[in-house]
């Protein structure tokens, strides 16, 4: 599997239409510390309005809310490409909108940072260190999960199963090809949601 980070992806919800919906959140300026990517998970701002990305390293019990669609300036216009170095995403200390995926009912795609067992499923994960940031020229998110951290205490993420869009992943009784590999794509949920009490 090659080592492409590509920070988070929703591929289905669980509840009944099967819709991926999105909702507007505000992104102020002094939240925006890190700066905010398309795919990157995000939580409430606990220092006031709006969402604030979840950092790589913030705690393994930190809440989500989702996990960002789209980009908007301060005026609601979609951020596009200025290629060949800029992506649509806010540059630290800047303000915007961000439209997140937030039902609680949806599940992403993600790529683990090193090699992870089939035994994953149904753990909990926090999100790699070392994926603060993201890739400028695309606007997407570097976000990984960390396969060291997977265990059944409860964290932000609960792995799923293996990524639909992996080669010999579904659709295929050959599923469990994948495990055992480095940088696969794995299927998570939200475990502790901004919107839920549990």
């Amino acid at each position: 599997m090659s080592n492409a980070p590509f920070g988070f992806a929703p591929v289905r919800n669980n509840a009944a239409g099967g819709d991926l919906p999105t909702r507007m959140y505000r992104v102020t300026a002094t939240g925006n510390t890190q700066g905010l990517f398309i795919g990157d998970p995000v939580r409430f701002n606990p220092s006031g309005l709006g969402v604030v990305r979840v950092s790589g390293n913030a705690a393994a019990n930190t809440r989500c809310l989702g996990v960002v669609a789209q980009m908007f300036d301060d005026n609601g216009r979609p951020l596009t490409f200025s290629q060949p170095s800029r992506g649509p995403f806010l540059p630290s200390s800047t303000s915007g909108w961000a439209a997140v995926y937030d039902n609680v009912n949806i599940t992403f795609i993600c790529q683990v940072d090193g090699s992870a067992a089939e035994s994953l499923i149904g753990q909990y994960v926090s999100l790699t260190a070392a994926t603060n940031g993201g890739n400028t020229a695309a606007g997407t998110s570097i976000m990984q999960l960390r396969a060291a951290s997977a265990d059944t205490s409860v964290k932000t993420f609960q792995v799923v199963g293996v990524s639909p869009t992996e080669s010999r992943g579904l659709g295929s009784f050959a599923s469990n090809a994948a495990w055992g590999n480095t940088d696969i794509d794995l299927e998570v949920r939200i475990a502790l949601h901004s919107l839920t009490s549990t």
